[in-house]
This record gives structure tokens, sequence and C-alpha cells, in this order.
């Protein structure tokens, strides 16, 4: 048995060195060819020169380059099943090949100064230890790692794939893995010892011990043996000073939302990043992450409460980089450039593209045209002083149920390549800002990102929106506006990035919209959030005979089919991908608003000032914000045409949509009487009064239940006409600010 197991690690220390002596080669010789001078340069061999000259703390090696070079068979296999070993042996290859500092003005530092005078220590302890017959203890050799001032970092091979998070298990254990996630939780950088040094202070020999985890249990004495007769314990002092430590961070990545089966919780992975991966990734990002996926055995409490034989997983990264979720960050291929450009070619691309949205769903038309528009989205501008104008076009959906506003918000979520689908009573405040965890390895605090920060530069689609609470309703103000979150929690002040698109979908106060009443009453939403939307459309229920009935018929040809029936032009709605393919295309295009349409806009911004100030009960509310909402709005139509301007028309369309989201308000149908304010001023207090109970109310109270959709005339005339008629009693002067007594 001994001498099998003693063939099997000849055999494979043979292979090491004939594989270490392939990798060596393939630093030395591996050419590609210089984009600028079209010259054959050894890429790995400038990278070691960098390092010589202490300009790079890394050396990334591409399996696929090795792959393509070397004859070796199975080494690029043996790296993808064992690469933590394999890290090391391209480690001591790249130690053998590196070439001298070419750098004149590189200067010496405390690393060079201690390592020096450690050689000649071992080196005079060496031959001390020969003439005296001692053998040298294995561990007082200096161990390479301590010698080295960069990280071999691996990237996998493009064939290879990426594992969803969820196929990554006991099999992959030890193996180079690769998926990608979204990052949930950053811990801060620390220090992680990764040799310590011991100190014999009788000698004045130094001691080393490789520490390949987190935690790690100090030598503090080590048996001694001279011509090899033991001859007791020797004492050691750990030398801080003489270790060496590199940054080391954790992080919590959690799988993609369209990876996640419906009804399931989304898993999390904690990855470590070590040395130069440290600080590439915070909270909110997509990455694609590459590294040693490996058991990490339970210490502590944990070990006491569990059995010793149960670990936990973790990714040793080897390789991060962003992903490419966002429509900004997509790279089309030929084949979808060629569809796009024919798609281009068959005209009417703004309707078509609108009716491919949702096809199933019968109508909606106009809605669809400004979901596109959403999702298209303006150009966002940063002005020198550092103040940014956001491009992302929010929008809110309110109406009666039943008009599939939550079937459009999920098809939204679907098309858009980063998209986080929420609720209303599933989210909080906290839920989806930030919240303040206890980090499991440093028990300090630290935030976990929220469906916001997850979202950002994709959308964020809230269902539900008018039956979540006020307080958590309120986190979402600054996010819609500045596009970020300012986080002042358990003594951590930050502020992350939200560049996400909000697109809500609410029901009316009373269930159903009531046209009876004001559109505050109905709405029932703050003008504060309500000025920060782009487009508040609003959809009405109305029986219709040739509505219901087309309605009906869609729907049953849907059901029949089990597909959107083809429209009357007899062109078939565009496929998700593709649809997806064109908006990534169109969002590529910056245009910009040209000074000839400079008199054009503000002269229709103050006509919609003027008509608000006319209308007794008005429908809206226009702030400048409106007016960044046209331009945002006619950018993305410009953004649809492939343009680098915005021209009259895309005004033109973006005012239509403005105006046809409030067109159903002034659709009262036949037998619709509307009450005039004087009236609906004393339904709301009269619904107040039988809600709450209150018998009084003061000029305050009804300016804040009554101001945001009535003048103070209007309301005093309320007040003076139901006294007349003994409704209520008037408190306090008339022409000041009366209050009113309700009963006798």
């Amino acid at each position: 048995m001994a001498s099998a197991v003693s063939n099997t690690t000849a055999r494979q220390g043979q292979l090491f060195r004939q594989e270490k002596t392939a990798i060596e080669d393939f630093l030395q010789n591996f050419l590609v060819s210089d984009a600028a001078t079209g010259e054959a340069t050894t890429k790995y061999m400038i990278q070691l020169q960098a390092i010589a000259n202490r300009r790079s703390e890394s050396l990334v090696v591409h399996l696929d380059d090795l792959e393509n070079y070397t004859d070796v068979p199975e080494l690029v296999t043996n790296i993808e099943s064992n690469t933590f070993q394999y890290l090391s042996l391209i480690a001591d290859a790249a130690d053998a090949v590196m070439p001298a500092a070419t750098d004149v003005e590189l200067s010496e530092d405390v690393f060079d100064i201690m390592m020096e005078q450690r050689v000649r220590n071992q080196e005079a302890h060496e031959t001390q230890a020969t003439e005296d017959g001692i053998q040298r203890h294995p561990q007082n050799k200096i161990p390479s790692c301590l010698t080295r001032r960069y990280d071999v970092l691996v990237v996998p091979r493009s064939q290879a794939g990426r594992l969803a998070m969820r196929g990554i298990s006991s099999p992959q254990i030890g193996r180079l893995v690769c998926f990608r996630g979204i990052v949930t939780q950053v811990t801060d950088v620390r220090p992680m010892m990764t040799v310590a040094t011991y100190l014999n202070d009788e000698d004045g020999k130094e001691y080393f011990q490789e520490v390949t985890g987190k935690t790690f249990s100090p030598i503090v004495q080590m048996p001694v043996t001279v011509a090899g007769v033991g001859s007791g314990k020797m004492d050691l002092q750990m030398q801080i000073r003489g270790s060496k430590f590199v940054k080391y961070q954790e992080a919590r990545v959690q799988e993609n939302p369209d990876e996640v089966p419906h009804g399931s919780t989304p898993r999390t992975m904690t990855v470590q990043l070590r040395g130069s991966l440290a600080r590439v990734i915070k909270a909110g990002d997509a990455v694609t992450v590459s590294g040693i996926f490996m058991p990490a055995p339970l210490t502590g409490k944990r070990a006491m409460m569990r059995s010793s034989l149960l670990t936990t997983t973790y990714l040793h990264a080897t390789h991060v980089v962003q992903a490419k979720q966002s429509y900004q960050e997509m790279a089309l291929d030929d084949s979808q450039r060629d569809e796009v450009e024919q798609l281009t070619e068959e005209g009417d691309v703004y309707s078509r593209l609108a009716g491919s949205i949702a096809p199933e769903i019968y109508g909606h038309e106009d809605v669809k045209k400004a979901l596109l528009l959403t999702m298209v989205g303006g150009t966002t501008r940063a002005l020198n002083d550092g103040m940014k104008l956001r491009g992302d076009i929010h929008a809110c959906l309110m109406g009666d149920p039943g008009v599939a506003k939550s079937q459009l918000l999920r098809y939204v979520a679907y098309v858009s390549p980063r998209a986080v689908y929420t609720s209303g009573k599933g989210s909080s405040g906290v839920g989806l800002t930030a919240a303040v965890v206890k980090d499991p390895t440093t028990a300090e605090m630290c935030l976990e990102g929220g469906a916001l920060v997850m979202a950002d530069k994709g959308i964020c689609c809230i269902d539900e929106f008018d039956k979540m609470e006020e307080t958590d309703r309120t986190a979402i103000h600054e996010v819609m506006e500045q596009q970020t979150v300012s986080i002042a929690k358990a003594g951590i002040t930050t502020t992350l990035n939200t560049r996400t698109t909000v697109l809500a979908a609410a029901n009316p106060a009373f269930g159903r919209y009531d046209i009876r009443r004001s559109p505050a009453e109905n709405i029932n939403l703050p003008a504060a959030l309500l000025s920060r939307f782009d487009l508040l459309w609003l959809i009405l229920d109305r029986p219709s005979p040739e509505a219901d009935l087309s309605l009906a018929q869609h729907v049953l040809t849907v059901h029949r089919e089990g597909r959107a029936p083809v429209r009357d032009t007899g062109i078939a709605p565009v496929s998700a991908e593709l649809l997806r393919a064109y908006i990534a295309a169109a969002k590529q295009y910056n245009p910009y608003v040209p000074s000839s349409l400079s008199e054009y806009v503000a002269t229709v911004y103050a006509e919609l000032r003027q008509e608000e100030v006319q209308s007794s009960v008005p429908h809206t509310y226009t702030t400048a914000r409106t007016l960044l909402s046209i331009l945002r709005l006619s950018q993305a139509l410009a953004r649809l045409r492939f343009a680098d301007e915005v021209n009259q028309t895309d005004v033109d369309e973006a005012l239509r949509l403005m105006k046809m989201s409030k067109a159903s308000l002034y659709d009262t149908g036949d037998n619709v009487t509307v009450q005039d304010p004087i009236s609906q001023i004393f339904s709301r207090i009269s619904a107040h009064k039988e809600r709450t109970g209150r018998t009084s109310y003061s000029w305050a109270d009804l300016m804040d239940l009554l101001g945001t959709s009535f003048n103070p005339d209007q309301i005093k005339e309320c007040l003076e006409g139901y006294a007349q008629i003994n409704i209520w009693q008037i408190e306090g002067k008339m022409e000041e600010t009366p209050g009113i007594r309700i009963g006798a």
C-alpha cells in the first residue's frame, strides 16, 4: 500500500513539473496582435513586466488563451477541476519567468529591506545548522507566497458557459465555476492574514505558517529536533510586522430574478474577494463572478449548535466583471442587428412595437405606447456644476379593477433585461431602499440593498401602489427625482445609486374611479409624489356595447388559440427578443432639443399652466417637472427613430400622450351628472365626518382636507351656503379664517 501511494505521488509530482514547464512556455511565448500597430506582442510577459515594475498587482490568465496555445493534454481541464492547487502552480511558473525591473525610478521600500534581511538570516542559519548537524525545520523555509507582490486571477473558458446559481452544488466543490447575480451586500475591506510569521527569541530564527482560510490556530510552541533526537519545545512569538496581509472583503450575491422559479425564494452565495478584487463591486451591481466553489467548516457557536461534519459554502473569487444586464450595456450580435434594420425598413415602428407589448391584452394602444417610451427613456444630462437631469421616465397606471394593469407591468418586467417586480403590501420602505443587517463575518452593521437598488439601470415595477403604507411610499420620493437613496441608519451614513425607472399601478381610493369626485379624491396620493411621475395614466372601465363585444371576442380567441389574434393590418407582433434588441439599439442614441424648438416648447408649457388655472377642478398638477417630462418623452420618441435630434412631431406626440392619459376624465357619459365644486366640498366634509366622527373643523383642518383640490373662495362659499340652511355653524369671522361646528 505504501509503495502504491509513493508511486502515485511521484507520478503526480512529475505531472505538475511537466505542466509547470508548459505554463512557463505559455507565459513567455503567447502572442497577440496589437490593436494600434498590428504587431505581435507577448501578452503575458507585458503583464509580468508591469508587475516587476510595481505598476500592476494582478496576473490575469485567460483559459481560452491557454487552451489555444498548449499541447499538454487536459491541462485546462485540470485547472478547472483543481483550481486552488493550480493557482499556486501558475504563480510558481510566473515567478520562474518574471523579468527584471526596468523602471529606473523604482526605489526600495520596507518590504524589500525586510526580505533582504530575511534572506541573509536564513542563509546564515542554514550554514550554522549544517555545521552543527541540526535538521532544518520545514516551517523555517520562506513561503513563496510571502515574496510575491501580485495575485493570480483566472478567467474561465467562454465555452464553459455560466451556471445558474441553483445549479452549483456539491459536484462543483473545488472546481472553477461562473455565474451571474446581483450584489445585495458588501462588507468593509479588512486585512486578512495569509502568512503568519513567528520568531524564536533564543536563536532569532523565523518560522512561517501559511493561512488558507478566514480563521487559523496560532503556533505557540514547536518541537525541536537536533540530529534526529527530540530535545523539547521552543516558544514562538508572532511577528505582526513580518506577517503578510491582503485586502479582504465579502459580498452577498443574489441570483437574478429571471432565474428564480415562480414561488421560490431567491438564493444567495457568499463571495470572498481578496487582494486586487476588493472594492471592485458595490451593492446593487449586476456582476458575473467566477471562482472556486469551496466548503467552509463551521466555527464558534455554529459549530457547537450543529454537527462538526456540516459545512457552509462560499466562492473564492478569481475574477469579477460587471454583467451586461441593462439596455445600455447590451451588445447586439449580427443577426439581431439585421432584424432591427429590417424592422426599421418596414416602417411604422412606433405603433408596431407598442402593439407588441402584451399583445394578449386587448386595446390600450396609447397606454402601450406610453409603456414603450418608459422602457426607452430619455437622455440623462450631467451639468458642469454636478447637477444631473434624469432621463428615466416614471409612469403610474391608475384605474379601475380588471383593466389589466398588473399584466402590463408583468410584461414590462419580462421584457426588460434588468427589472424587479414587487407589490404594495409586500414592500416596505426598507425592502425598497436598503436594510441594515449584522455582518456574520465581522459582527458589524452593514447595508443590504433593496428592490430599487437592485433595479439600478433598470425598471422597478410596483403593483398595488395605493396599498403601500404612507411611510413606506415616501421612501421613493428621492429615488424618483434624484435617483439616489440616502441612508442614515445605525451609524451608517451613505448614498446608494438607484438610477431606475419606476412603473407603478394603483387602484382609485374608492375601489373604482368615482367621476363625481375630484381627481385628487380618487387618486389619494400626495401632490409631491404625483408630480414626480412623468405620466399618470387614468384607465376607466366604461360600459360600451361595441367595445365590450370586441373585448369578449379577443379574450375568447386568446383562450381558444393560445395566442394573441392577428390585428386587422395582418402584421403579427414582434417577439420579446426583438423588442428588447430594438430598445437596446435605440438607447445608443442621445438626442438633444434644438434651439429652434425652444420657443415652441415654452409656449406649450405656458398654455398648459394657463388651462390649469382656468379650470375650477384641475385634473393635473402642472409644474416645472411637467416641462421636463415633455422633453423626456420627446427624446424617447426621437430615439425610436434612431435620430440625434428632437423634432416638432416628437413634441406633439408627447403632448398628445399626456392629454390622452386624462382623456377618460372628460368623457363623463350620457347619464352622469358631475357635481359642482360647492357640492363636492360638502360631500368630502360629510364623508370625512362619517369616517372619523369629528364634529368641528378649524380653518387649518379644512385647508388640509380640501386645499389641494379647491381654492379658499370656493371653500368659504360652501361654508356660508350650508350654514344658512343650518347644516353647520360658523365659528370665527367669515372674512378671515372661519371654522365650522356640525350638529346642535
